[in-house]
């Protein structure tokens, strides 16, 4: 299953594919790792999404009965959303499936940064259930807070670092719905279009603060400023 939409956010238009199939997920990888404009920092805008479990479910061992519905990527110009609970068996973690393997290579690369809020949380969720690791991670929040020198900016959600670091309010973007069943297939443009908001928002949070001056500490999340 493969679906793409095209979304207007503050006069870009981003493409963001939706898919579960393992080829176009590869073939997307493939298209971030395109080198960054004046060699630069690569960074990459991260979240998820999850869901319950059934009842029923709980009695499998489950991280209490919850698992990762989507996972979204984007590098600025297009958003790759995984619909990773369509990805072969939900038990055997389709480790063998060449989707798996494209995607734990990829957060793995060294030269790639990897930043959203909440990510820490959704890396350690991801790691005890799929044995998915990443390299470089950064949360947006402390990094704003240091970055800007606004201690309150480590506790914000998205929207408030996104209309302070960036100037984008991003409530005139987001869909309004009441519907957030992520395990649907294919996912509704609505929450295609929200978690497209989200990541996207995430990209261009980390690259505004992730300048030159940058030196060190990227995958604990803490930055030194000269």
């Amino acid at each position: 299953m493969i679906t793409k939409e095209t979304f207007e956010l503050n006069g870009e238009q981003i493409k963001t594919t939706i898919t579960n199939d393992a080829k176009e997920m590869a073939k997307h990888i493939s298209y971030f790792l395109r080198p960054s404009i004046n060699h630069q920092t690569k960074v990459i805008g991260f979240d998820a999404e999850w869901f319950l479990y059934p009842t029923w479910h709980l009695k499998l061992g489950t991280d209490a009965g919850t698992s990762c519905a989507t996972i979204q990527l984007c590098d600025g110009n297009s958003c790759l959303i995984i619909q990773l609970n369509h990805l072969g068996s939900m038990f055997d973690r389709w480790r063998n499936d060449m989707a798996y393997n494209a995607l734990l290579n990829f957060l793995r690369l060294p030269n790639i940064t990897f930043v959203g809020v909440g990510i820490k949380e959704n890396f350690s969720k991801l790691e005890k259930q799929y044995g998915i690791v990443c390299r470089n991670v950064v949360e947006l929040g402390p990094l704003a807070a240091t970055a800007m020198r606004m201690p309150r900016l480590s506790y914000c959600g998205v929207d408030e670092l996104a209309f302070v670091v960036n100037g984008f309010d991003l409530g005139e973007h987001r869909p309004v719905t009441t519907a957030y069943d992520w395990t649907y297939k294919p996912l509704s443009k609505d929450l295609a279009k929200l978690a497209t908001v989200n990541v996207y928002s995430y990209f261009k949070i980390g690259s505004t603060l992730l300048q030159s001056n940058v030196v060190g500490g990227l995958d604990t999340g803490l930055v030194r400023l000269w």
